[in-house]
């Protein structure tokens, strides 16, 4: 799953930069615009969610909230 942005929304071509920078840098996917998702893609990532979850990959918000305050 991509991680949708409007810029239309950002006033400041600045920020908009370091937006998209700091984005790539940390290899997360995105895409400037929205675009409808298909069926199969909508299951796929229902699919990937729920593996996740049976293989117990990921974080309780404690646990986040915790993590969080080490920064």
């Amino acid at each position: 799953m991509k991680l949708i942005i409007d810029l239309d929304k950002i006033n400041d071509h600045e920020k908009e930069m370091r937006l998209l920078k700091s984005l790539k840098l940390m290899e997360i996917e995105f895409q400037l615009n929205e675009e409808p998702q298909s069926i199969m893609t909508y299951n796929e990532d229902l699919e990937a969610g729920n593996d996740d979850i049976e293989q117990m990959r990921f974080i309780s918000a404690e646990d986040l909230k915790m993590e969080a305050q080490k920064w």
